[in-house]
C-alpha cells in the first residue's frame, strides 16, 4: 500500500504547505495567525507567510484583520476543498493509519471515516469515527487504534461489521447504516457505487 503521507510529499513540493493544509483542515474552525502558524508548524515565518499568501490568493483560506494581527481560517466552500480534505485525511491521522496497515488489519471491503471524525458534525445520535466492513483482525485492529489514540490524545469509537452483516443490515433498512449510506462521509478503501448498491 501506498504510504499517505509520501504520495503528498510527491504532490506536494512544499513541505510547509502540506502541513497548513494538515492544519486547517483538522481545525477547520480555528482561525491562525502568523506568528501562532509559525508555533505550531514549527517552520520558517517567510515559507509559512508565502504559503498562507498563496492558499488566500486561490481562496482556500480566507483572512480577517483583527487589530494588527492577520488571522486566516478555512474557506469550506472553496473549489477543491473536499477533495483536498479527503486527500487529508487519508494521508495522516487515523485514516493515514488504517491505509498504512491495512494488510495487517485484514480483508477490507470498506472502511469509512465519518462526518463526525472528518468535520466534527455528529452523524445522528452516533459518535462514531471510523466504520470497518469486512474481516477484521481485532486484535491488530485494536493495537493500532491505541497507539493512534496515545499519540493523538484522542478516543476514537468504531464500529466493525462483516459483509453478510452489512448487505442485511442494508435490506433492513437499519437506522444507523442508512444514516452511513446517505450521510456525509469519507470512504478510505471502496467506492460509493458498490457501497450504496
Amino acid at each position: 500500500m501506498v504510504n499517505g503521507k509520501k504520495a503528498m510529499e510527491q504532490l506536494f513540493v512544499s513541505k510547509v504547505r502540506i502541513k497548513l493544509l494538515h492544519y486547517f483542515f483538522t481545525h477547520p474552525d480555528t482561525p491562525i495567525h502568523l506568528r501562532g502558524a509559525v508555533r505550531e508548524l514549527k517552520e520558517e515565518i517567510n515559507a509559512v507567510r508565502r504559503e498562507l499568501n498563496r492558499m488566500e490568493e486561490i481562496q482556500l483560506v480566507r483572512s480577517d484583520q483583527r487589530g494588527n494581527r492577520k488571522y486566516y481560517l478555512l474557506q469550506k466552500d472553496a473549489p477543491f476543498s473536499e477533495e483536498l480534505r479527503g486527500i487529508v485525511f487519508k494521508s495522516f491521522g487515523l485514516g493515514g493509519e488504517i491505509l498504512k496497515n491495512q494488510k495487517k488489519i485484514g480483508i477490507i471491503q470498506f472502511a469509512i471515516l465519518t462526518s463526525s471524525y472528518v468535520t466534527g458534525i455528529m452523524m445522528g445520535n452516533n459518535k462514531v469515527d471510523l466504520i470497518l466492513i469486512g474481516d477484521i483482525n481485532l486484535t491488530e485492529l485494536n493495537n493500532i487504534i491505541e497507539e493512534f489514540e496515545k499519540k493523538e490524545l484522542r478516543e476514537v469509537n468504531y464500529t466493525i461489521m462483516k459483509a453478510t452483516e452489512f448487505e442485511l443490515r442494508k435490506k433492513r433498512r437499519d437506522p444507523f447504516v442508512t444514516e452511513l449510506l446517505i450521510g456525509s462521509k469519507l470512504l478510505l478503501i471502496g467506492s460509493q457505487d458498490e457501497l450504496v448498491s
